[in-house]
């Protein structure tokens, strides 16, 4: 592990040593990547998309049981 974790440090120093650069391309499509990424990531992660329920509610109702079913129409 010890080995593992030194070859690590050796190779994060390597690649911040200097000046990092990188194509114009490249940049947008970490940017696009990066934007797609947090949106699909919020969209699952959100309180409002697991309990939001699209529909008309016009009295297609499924009970149940029945005794719900005779109380509503009682009243």
């Amino acid at each position: 592990m010890g080995v593992f974790v030194i070859a690590l440090k050796r190779l994060a120093r390597k690649c911040f040593d200097g000046e990092v650069t990188m194509a114009k391309v490249t940049y947008w499509t970490l940017a696009l990547v990066c934007l797609l990424t947090g949106i699909v990531f919020g969209l699952l992660a959100a309180p409002a998309t697991h309990g939001i329920i699209i529909g008309s509610n016009s009295g297609n109702v499924q009970y149940k049981n029945c005794s719900e079913r005779k109380s509503k129409k009682q009243s």
